[in-house]
């Protein structure tokens, strides 16, 4: 996993004026943290607060056990029954109906985390890992209508708006790359069970995996909400805002959101927090908050580019993909506010 990890550094750095800026940003992270060290030691704390509570408990069991039904070879059965329709629809073989599934279930970032392992399985191409990804990089009903909906904007039918939306915009987003490297004809699932892979130490493996992944995902959380407190410091949100500021005034929206979705842009449940704390219309809040948590941000998708680097899936191309995920779900989401 480390391995994997410092590919992606290794990626994002090959021009040298990006390791050159990368690294001043580094060093001035660094700064900051000896100068308020308490500070940010708070931001780190709060982040891990958040991962123990909401995270942790919410994720561990889908990593475990996605884990298990992929090295038991289970998950063939499924693919059999909906081969053609995920053939046909988002040219990807039966397995991609798992993966929807449990990442729609489960939420961030476990459809990359099981991407990556039924590759390392040879049971999908990298191709079809590629469109794959696509729309199975969701979030969850745990997530989006308890801890959103319910939680910070007290109310599950603005969580099931968000909910719904997320989840027809990432299947649009599936069909809009649907011929993505798509060159090939794909053959049918094999729905055999394999008992030879089924080693003694299958359990051990499942649970070690899960272990790691989630404590890569704790990781991510605890740093994001250092760096976005130390870009609020410097004063770096406040100037992207004023930005975007210029664009909301033109569109007649409160100058408040802009400062949401910067933030969401880096943490995605930070900017939804800053969401709720104050917004003057429902329509714009729920499709602000959609847009935030169908990109996912920078810590989510940081999460996902870890375990997909084994799929050698581009980092541009992963960034381009959410993009679009969220203008089709924000699109969705203010349809259906307008209806309702």
């Amino acid at each position: 996993m480390l391995k994997n990890i410092f590919i992606n550094m290794k990626t994002i750095t090959q021009s040298p004026k990006t390791t050159i800026l990368l690294t001043f940003a580094l060093f001035v992270i660094i700064l900051f943290l000896i100068i308020n060290p308490s500070k940010y030691i708070n931001s780190a704390y709060n982040g891990i607060l958040i991962w123990a509570k909401a995270v942790l408990p919410a994720l561990f069991p889908f990593f475990f056990i996605t884990r298990l039904l992929t090295e038991l070879g289970g998950i063939k059965i499924l693919a059999n029954y909906f081969q053609s329709f995920m053939q046909k629809v988002f040219h990807v073989n039966g397995m991609g109906a798992y993966v929807f599934l449990m990442s729609m279930m489960s939420g961030y970032p476990v459809g990359a985390k099981i991407t990556s392992e039924l590759y390392e399985k040879r049971l999908i191409s990298k191709d079809e890992a590629t469109r794959l990804v696509t729309f199975t990089s969701t979030s969850g009903p745990l997530f989006v209508v308890g801890t959103v909906g319910a939680g910070m904007f007290v109310s599950a039918k603005m969580g099931f708006i968000i909910l719904i939306s997320h989840f027809l915009g990432a299947m649009l987003n599936g069909i809009l790359y649907r011929n993505h490297k798509y060159n090939q004809k794909l053959q049918k699932s094999n729905t055999k069970f394999e008992f030879e892979q089924m080693a003694d130490n299958v359990l051990e493996k499942s649970m070690l995996s899960a272990i790691n992944s989630i404590l890569i995902v704790g990781g991510y959380i605890a740093v994001f909400f250092i760096i976005i407190d130390i870009l609020n410091d410097i004063g770096l949100i406040s100037i992207l805002s004023a930005l975007l500021d210029m664009l909301f005034s033109l569109l007649g929206i409160d100058s408040y959101f802009s400062n949401s979705i910067v933030v969401g842009f880096v943490e995605m449940t930070r900017g939804c927090y800053e969401l709720s704390t104050y917004f003057t219309d429902y329509t714009v809040a729920t499709t602000v908050c959609t847009f935030i948590i169908s990109f996912g941000g920078l810590s989510t998708m940081l999460q996902a580019m870890t375990f997909l680097q084994r799929c050698e899936i581009k980092l541009i191309f992963f960034f381009r993909q959410k993009i679009t995920h969220a203008f089709f779900a924000c699109i969705i989401s203010y349809i259906i506010c307008l209806i309702l």
